[in-house]
């Protein structure tokens, strides 16, 4: 029998295969009671197989090994197996009850288990609102869940987790779709739960949040654990090494300057984008840019400040009221997403799970969904033309497995995030529009993702980009212009040494650019 002492989780000797692929092999994995515990590796490494067992998600039965919760071993058939023993897991994937409020959200589990409780509004915001306060989190009980932004829906996930006082929380990138104040009070939550003998198992690719956060960390590679690491001993270029097991090199590819004078590509002058829930009615100020042949521009701001709306409407997403669009000087009119690409637009969303591919098909089909018409002649679909315009870009990204008839939902995140970007690229766009085209990647992945999207604007194409992570942000774009609350504040050039400048303008605490 294992030494349990000081342990509020042990996971094994777990082995788990799909088939012929061996996606665990052998893993022991050890988290010490009251500790906030990183738990990292590249896409397809084997985080979310072993979180799913832990979960319940993978009953016990179809994988080798044994589960121990505060030295007690148990076996897990279901999530709420999972939840009875105190874990609490928050996925990636947004899982909220969009018809519901955050207070009902928050108590559906609880709800669920007593469905014959009479049900108390008043008393079940009190209860929520009092439980909110306690932990500092930014939501009101009584709003609809609808009405919230993709961050907010993100923490409220993580809100309803940590209501049910779980033994063990695991936060799963818990911070993508969060900005620089929220994942401070995210952290603050968490230090909060460890000096109240609560254990975190955060997963995550951002190596600055391990370094701050974490007491330990191990490291998964190829379905195996090859070390923990002790706070004391943490090396950001030792731990990406044993990550992807080799050296990574520079991150962020050497940018080539863009002349001032070479042509412009696009030019948006005094836009007002439409509000979709309020017709007729604007979104932001009215802003202006421009954007040069071979020109990598970020689109900077915290979530809320209007970046995703400027490209979507830009896409054909959303109404335009007024103002000019002109791509190499001609003025164009974008009312849906397949003008917008016969105008030269590719566009990458934030939300791949939701708005970027089809889970229920193939990872070809995925591929070549945005040039379907090019592949069919008399409504028949040209499966070879299929195959082979796929198969340049499964190459050229490295997407793994290799495989065009493997199901897109079978690939880890970073491979489908690679997917998202081909199927744009394969509409051959002049002007490559990203919003947060690294979230939830590792950093091996990134850095494919970053050359590629360098390659591209070397190659004579444009990009603009959008990224919660200012750093990336500023070493991949050639300039950046900033968005507060909704209006253009300015512009400064790229570069990782411009990070302060660029926050305080994201806050609104530097007035508008006079030129």
């Amino acid at each position: 029998m294992t030494n349990n002492a000081g342990y509020a989780l042990e996971m094994i000797d777990i082995s788990k295969s799909f088939g012929n692929t061996v996606a665990l092999s052998n893993v022991d994995l050890r988290v010490k009671k009251g500790t906030i515990h990183g738990l990292i590796g590249q896409n397809g490494a084997g985080k979310s197989t072993l979180m799913k067992i832990l979960s319940g998600l993978y009953p016990s039965g179809t994988y080798s090994g044994q589960i121990v919760i505060d030295g007690k071993p148990v076996e897990l058939s279901s999530t709420l197996d999972a939840q009875s023993v105190g874990i609490s897991i928050v996925p990636q994937e947004t899982t909220v009850a969009d018809t519901l409020t955050v207070a009902e959200n928050i108590l559906l589990p609880e709800m669920s288990r007593s469905p014959l409780k009479p049900y108390n509004k008043s008393g079940v915001i009190a209860k929520v609102a009092e439980f909110l306060k306690f932990y500092s989190i930014p939501l009101q009980p009584e709003m609809l869940t609808s009405s919230l932004t993709l961050a907010e829906k993100q923490i409220l996930m993580i809100a309803r987790a940590i209501y049910m006082q779980p033994e063990v929380l695991v936060l799963d990138e818990p911070t993508s779709s969060l900005t620089g104040d929220e994942i401070k009070n995210l952290f603050a939550v968490v230090r909060t739960l460890k000096s109240l003998e609560i254990t975190t198992v955060f997963i995550t690719h951002k190596m600055d949040e391990i370094i701050e956060l974490c007491d330990l960390i191990t490291i998964l590679r190829d379905g195996k654990i090859v070390c923990q690491v002790d706070r004391v001993d943490f090396k950001v270029d030792e731990l990406v090494s044993h990550m992807i097991g080799r050296d990574l090199g520079e991150l962020y590819p050497q940018q080539q300057l863009t002349s001032q004078d070479a042509p412009v590509v696009l030019s948006v002058r005094d836009l007002v984008v439409g509000n979709p829930s309020k017709p007729g009615q604007p979104l932001l100020e009215p802003f202006s840019f421009e954007l040069r042949k071979g020109e990598i521009l970020g689109i900077g701001g915290l979530v809320g400040s209007g970046r995703t709306e400027i490209v979507k409407s830009l896409f054909g997403h959303y109404k335009i009221l007024g103002g000019e669009v002109q791509v190499l000087g001609n003025s164009i009119k974008t009312r849906s997403v397949s003008e917008s690409i016969s105008h030269g637009f590719g566009y990458i969303t934030e939300d791949r799970k939701a708005e970027g591919l089809f889970f229920n098909l193939a990872i070809k089909q995925n591929l070549t969904a945005s040039i379907i018409d090019a592949i069919t002649k008399i409504s028949f679909l040209l499966k070879g033309a299929e195959k082979s315009r796929a198969r340049v870009y499964l190459e050229s990204l490295q997407v793994k497995p290799q495989n065009l008839d493997e199901p897109i939902s079978s690939l880890s995140g970073g491979n489908q995030q690679k997917v998202v970007l081909g199927k744009s690229l394969i509409t051959d766009p002049k002007i490559l529009m990203l919003d947060e085209p690294t979230k939830g990647v590792d950093i091996a992945s990134k850095a494919e993702i970053y050359r590629t999207i360098t390659d591209y604007a070397k190659d004579g194409n444009s990009v603009l980009l959008i990224s919660s992570e200012f750093p990336e942000l500023l070493a991949m774009s050639h300039r950046v212009i900033v968005f507060s609350g909704g209006r253009f504040v300015g512009e400064i050039s790229g570069g990782l040494e411009n990070e302060k400048d660029l926050m305080l303008m994201a806050i609104g605490a530097v007035k508008e650019d006079s030129n």
